[in-house]
């Protein structure tokens, strides 16, 4: 465990205090590395995904990432593995962050502690030969969603409250390994609808010749979060400052118009602040 070399810059639940009473102190073993490892699952447009010529990762958490880094003076070491090895990962110390579309979810800071830089949620959205106008009408019918994320209980929830309660059949909900075999089972018919996050439909939708659409509102509304150990708040404090400045700066608001994330910006700069879905 890292030692804190000062005392944490905020409280969970309260706002950042202005610039300029805060500092920027790394840890030691970052502060001497220059480097921190972050975890990453390059599968979830435009927030990240692998540019198909030099395969390096691209998308809005990469080009956010590294704006930070520059403002610490360290560089970013992108470590890909799935979204649901990204948690131990960084549990374990192999990561020392982690910023890949994951929420600020309060069941996930009995571990974890987060900054809140996006609005998110869950959304439905469908091919375009559907004959569904409403989500109500994908009650009774296989839905596809995230393995590893809060999508399965978000959608079982609304399925419960919007299909049960109204005496329609219950939605089947199936999870995929990727956004790859997700599209896979609408195309193949093995679900007739999908659930992702609002930041990353309008992405989706634009795939296969503008091939799917979203299907209704959010239907959920949380915080996305970077991702630090919770007993190890020095380097999560650090980063809360040099996100404040790259949002003073602009940059924020460059990135957020460069990857059409429009409706997701956030620039409050809030620590565990999500609300449960």
């Amino acid at each position: 465990m890292r030692r804190f070399g000062v005392a944490s810059l905020v409280v969970a639940g309260c706002l950042l205090a202005p610039l300029a009473a805060q500092a920027q102190k790394l840890p030691a073993d970052i502060e001497a590395s220059k480097a921190v490892k972050v975890a990453l699952n390059a599968d979830y447009p435009p927030m990240e995904t692998r540019d198909a010529k030099t395969t390096k990762p691209v998308g809005f958490d990469i080009d956010l990432g590294d704006a930070m880094a520059k403002v610490l003076g360290v560089t970013l070491q992108w470590q890909d593995g799935e979204f649901e090895a990204m948690m131990p990962s960084l549990q374990s110390g192999r990561t020392d962050m982690m910023m890949s579309g994951a929420y600020d979810l309060p069941k996930r800071r009995d571990r974890f502690t987060f900054i809140d830089y996006l609005r998110a949620g869950a959304q439905f959205y469908v091919p375009n030969s559907s004959d569904a106008k409403v989500a109500a009408d994908l009650c009774g019918k296989t839905i596809t969603t995230s393995r590893g994320t809060n999508f399965p209980a978000t959608t079982a929830a609304w399925s419960d409250k919007n299909c049960v309660a109204a005496g329609k059949p219950p939605m089947t909900i199936i999870t995929d390994t990727d956004l790859g075999q997700q599209l896979s089972n609408l195309k193949e018919g093995r679900a007739v609808g999908a659930v992702q996050g609002l930041e990353a439909v309008p992405t989706i939708a634009a795939m296969d010749n503008n091939g799917y659409h979203a299907l209704g509102d959010p239907f959920s509304s949380t915080l996305m979060g970077i991702g630090f150990r919770k007993d190890e708040p020095e380097l999560r404090d650090a980063f809360a400052v040099a996100l404040k400045k790259v949002i003073a700066d602009g940059t924020y608001a460059e990135l957020v118009k460069k990857w059409k994330l429009d409706l997701s910006s956030y620039t409050e700069v809030t620590i565990d602040q999500g609300p449960a879905p």
